[in-house]
């Protein structure tokens, strides 16, 4: 699912008041009949919600290896090895720059890390704030169709907020425009796609 709008029209600040980071100033959220209004983050994790950051969303002084260790400290050495051979398995680059420092990765090559490292805690749903920032068209195409591959072989959820509304509508099954807080218009990526109205007036893009 993705979330779309203008700048300013609450699409982050959606996803942060859904993990707990921003308070909730009327109506509901609600996973499964569990409210998750005034849990904490702690708790809202646990309920199987993985938030990604747009940034400060892996350790930049730490190798990919020990960003991947961190994320599964509460495993014993068995089992956190074939985690990450799993992780590398599904992301082959992070398995390359295993000993290079996060912060030395490419723009594309730290996003798929925050990926990975969500992907990790085996969440139900996944919440991110424009993955594609900043990256190369080759790469946006990388990590959305890595998105897309999540979604359907591991059942997770995608939430995914973002600019590019042309290149998440290709590979999203439903969106949402939001517009100055409000959701706007909604409906299938292809009914969004073709109506240009909607493109032009609440995306801004033609």
């Amino acid at each position: 699912t993705a979330i779309l709008g203008p700048n300013g029209s609450g699409k982050s600040t959606l996803l942060k008041t859904i993990f707990g980071l921003t308070d909730c100033f009327g109506g509901d959220i609600i996973l499964e009949g569990q409210p998750l209004i005034g849990l904490a983050t702690e708790q809202i994790s646990r309920q199987g919600i993985a938030y990604i950051p747009q940034r400060q969303n892996v350790f930049a002084s730490m190798t990919v290896r020990e960003n991947l260790l961190l994320a599964l400290r509460h495993l014993n050495r068995t089992q956190a090895e074939t985690a990450i051979a799993e992780a590398t398995a599904l992301f082959p680059i992070l398995g390359q720059r295993a000993q290079q420092r996060a912060g030395k990765l490419s723009g594309g090559e730290r996003q798929m890390l925050a990926i990975a490292l969500g992907w990790l805690a085996r969440p139900r749903i996944m919440l991110l704030d424009e993955p594609s920032a900043g990256l190369s068209p080759l790469f946006v195409t990388e990590v959305f169709r890595t998105l897309r591959q999540l979604c359907d072989e591991n059942g997770i959820t995608m939430v995914v907020v973002e600019q590019n509304a042309r290149s998440i509508l290709r590979w999203c099954d439903y969106a949402y425009v939001l517009r100055e807080g409000q959701v706007a218009f909604q409906g299938s990526a292809d009914d969004i796609l073709n109506d240009e109205e909607t493109v032009k007036g609440y995306l801004g893009v033609g």
